[in-house]
């Protein structure tokens, strides 16, 4: 440099600053993990082989989970898991059971988003025995009550009803079939 013009000396003094400003730059970066969303969605737990009990304000019980494993996301609180089954209690402390292919409790924890083979079972000791079978339920928990707007089946003694969306009361055990309804009905000897 020492040969080079001084207005030359200059603009290549610059260059190399520019030059050394955008290398240590580019470390800096690539030393520092990427934000490519591979930490937001990673779990801050998970739970496997699990059984949870959930309390309402009053403090009885909401629901209880069971399942293999379940995955919170740290990003937005919620809860996912793979075959869960929730028993959820009526009135009378009897519960139904509810299982799915795949849940998702919000971060509130006021519903439950079931989708894939869902089935509804009433209590056993609580006649009249129903079953509801649909592809997405959402549970209503501090109501007892649950909803979904898809193809349900419900099947109870004698009784097959089809229908496009349901509202279903577990404590009454109250179903209704929204619209589309089909009905077949087998008198029991």
């Amino acid at each position: 440099m020492m040969g080079l013009p001084p207005r030359w000396r200059a603009g290549l003094s610059v260059a190399l600053l520019l030059a050394a400003i955008a290398s240590g730059w580019s470390i800096w970066r690539q030393s520092r993990p990427a934000d490519d969303g591979v930490l937001a969605t990673r779990p801050d737990y998970v739970l496997r082989e699990f059984e949870i009990t959930s309390l309402d304000k009053q403090g009885k019980e909401s629901f209880t989970l069971r399942g293999p494993e379940v995955h919170r996301n740290p990003a937005d609180k919620t809860m996912e898991m793979a075959t869960p089954l929730f028993l959820v209690p009526d009135r009378g402390g009897r519960y139904w059971q509810v299982r799915a292919q795949h849940g998702i409790v919000p971060a509130d924890g006021g519903q439950l988003h079931l989708r894939g083979q869902v089935r509804a079972d009433s209590p056993p000791n609580a006649p009249p025995a129903t079953r509801i079978e649909t592809g997405q339920l959402t549970l209503h928990l501090a109501q007892h009550r649950a909803t979904t707007p898809a193809k349900v089946t419900v099947t109870r003694p004698g009784l097959t009803m089809q229908g496009i969306g349901m509202q279903a009361d577990f404590d009454s055990q109250q179903v209704s079939l929204l619209s589309q309804v089909r009905t077949r009905y087998v008198p029991q000897h």
